[in-house]
Order: C-alpha cells, then structure tokens, then sequence
C-alpha cells in the first residue's frame, strides 16, 4: 500500500498532481497524445542528423564505461549516480553500457519520434546495425537483439525535486513484439515507448547529439560528450566525479587519467569542444564556442 502523508493523501497521488503540474506549466496537457517531432518543431522536427536524450538520464550513471571484460552487473532498485544532488536515479535491472544500450536506444527514440509516445512503430534489426554504425555481422545483429532485451528488462524511476518530481517508474522500452526468421531470431521488431518519458523532454530539458560525430566517439568521449552539450557552458569537472558518471571501476588514478586525456581529445577532434584538457589539479575543463 502506497505511504500516506499526515494530510491522509497517497503519496503516489501527490506524485501524479506534481507531474501533472509540471507538465501543464510547459505547455504540455496530460494524458494527450504527444510525438516529440511535434512538440519540439524547431529541435527535434524532421531532423535525421540529430539524435535526442533526457539530461536528468545523460548526467548520470544510467549508462556506463566500463571494461568489456566486466561482466554486467544486476541491479535492484540502486541509486545510480548523478551530476545533480537534487536528481536520483534508481535503476533495476541488467547494467547498461554506453558501448551499446546507449546508442541503441537513442536510435529506437529516433526511429520513434514521429508517432505519438505509447503507439507502436516498426524498425529491422538490419537497419538498426546500419543506423548506429557497426559493421553488418551475425554477431551485431544478435549484439543489437541482445541491447533490446535489456532495454525492456529495466525499471528507471527518476526523482527532480525542483521540477516533476518522480518521473514514474519507466522501462527505457515499455514493450515489443518481434518477427523471427527460422532460426528463431527475431529480425523485424515492434516498440513501444512509455508515454511518462515526456516528462524528462517537456521543456527542452534534453541534449541532442549531431550523430554521425557521437555514434563513433569511443564510449568514455562519448560520456563526456554527454556532460559537455547537456551544458551551454560546462562547469569544470573533477576526474573523481566524472568516473562516477561514466560508472567506471578504473581505481587506478594513473591509468584513468590517460583515459580521459584520451577522450579530451577526442571530443576537440570531433569539434564538440573547441577545447577540452584536464587540468593540474585533476579537473576536466571543457570550452564551447
């Protein structure tokens, strides 16, 4: 049974009111049916360059960079780490990894962006490997079926205390149906996506990556990416605080900082940061244009 506050009132009630609040204060009227192409004309439109994500998931931990050799963690109910005090993400479910989940589920919202949230929409797992740029291979296909599985495996239950409050606990792919060639794999998928993500969208409260730069970044530049344009002006960055939110378990100082001098150049390279260094006292200073 929900807790009740002195007042008698569920607390999952008061939830629903703040939402709800929230989403009319951007302009947005819940319960109607909203895509994010609409709602975000002059962003997300009919651009096929770009490719969208919450900033309350995108400085956090939800997705990692982690060694390949680690085996993924199973999660229950963990408060993951995040940038932001007065943000908490609690997470069940398998790890996901930036190398992978991330990437996919950027182009699932994409390939989704043009229908309401919770109508279906279709998609290959062909055009899915070409889309995030790995090679076409029997392994990928089943690398993309396997991030997929672990996408609707998951609960994510975002908490902002300045704005909604809690998102309302959302699998990052609410369902899907597929269809399977002989060898039982599926190869043509049908998704659905929670429509309570709008709340981490309504009032431009997301980043939007130019993808053909950021689906090549390795996964450490592409978490600093993340930090980078989730911010007009980013505040310097400890090396201590960044490996939280790239969920690393690299304790060695050392080795760590030659990663992310790694990733700093990568993101010049790339021209996300006209220049990103870190510095003596091990703080990663980014500046944009």
């Amino acid at each position: 049974m929900m807790p009740k506050n002195p007042h008698g009132v569920d607390n999952g009630q008061i939830e629903k009111i703040q939402r709800k609040a929230y989403l009319n204060g951007k302009g947005i009227k819940p319960g109607s049916q909203f895509q994010l192409d609409l709602l975000f004309p002059k962003i997300i439109g009919d651009r096929e360059d770009l490719r969208h994500i919450p900033n309350d998931y995108v400085r956090s931990s939800l997705f990692t960079a982690r060694n390949k050799k680690e085996p993924r963690r199973t999660l229950m109910y963990e408060k993951l780490f995040h940038y932001n005090e007065y943000i908490s993400i609690l997470y069940t479910g398998i790890e996901l990894r930036a190398e992978d989940d991330e990437l996919v589920w950027l182009q699932i919202l994409s390939y989704g962006q043009s229908v309401p949230l919770g109508a279906p929409f279709e998609f290959s797992v062909k055009d899915l490997v070409c889309d995030v740029n790995w090679s076409k291979s029997g392994r990928n296909y089943d690398r993309a079926r396997e991030s997929i599985t672990r996408l609707k495996a998951n609960e994510v239950l975002a908490l902002n205390s300045k704005a909604y409050g809690q998102s309302g606990a959302i699998s990052l792919i609410q369902n899907y149906t597929a269809v399977n060639d002989s060898e039982s794999k599926p190869t043509q998928y049908r998704v659905w996506i929670d429509p309570n993500l709008i709340v981490l969208f309504a009032g431009n409260t997301f980043t939007s990556h130019s993808w053909e730069i950021y689906r090549d970044l390795s996964p450490v530049a592409r978490r600093l990416a993340d930090y980078i344009e989730s911010h007009k002006h980013p505040f310097p960055l400890t090396l201590a605080t960044f490996r939280q939110i790239c969920g690393s378990s690299d304790s060695n100082t050392t080795s760590w900082r030659q990663t992310v001098r790694r990733a700093c150049a990568e993101v010049v390279e790339a021209k996300i940061a006209d220049t990103a260094w870190l510095s003596k006292n091990d703080q990663i200073c980014c500046v944009r244009e």
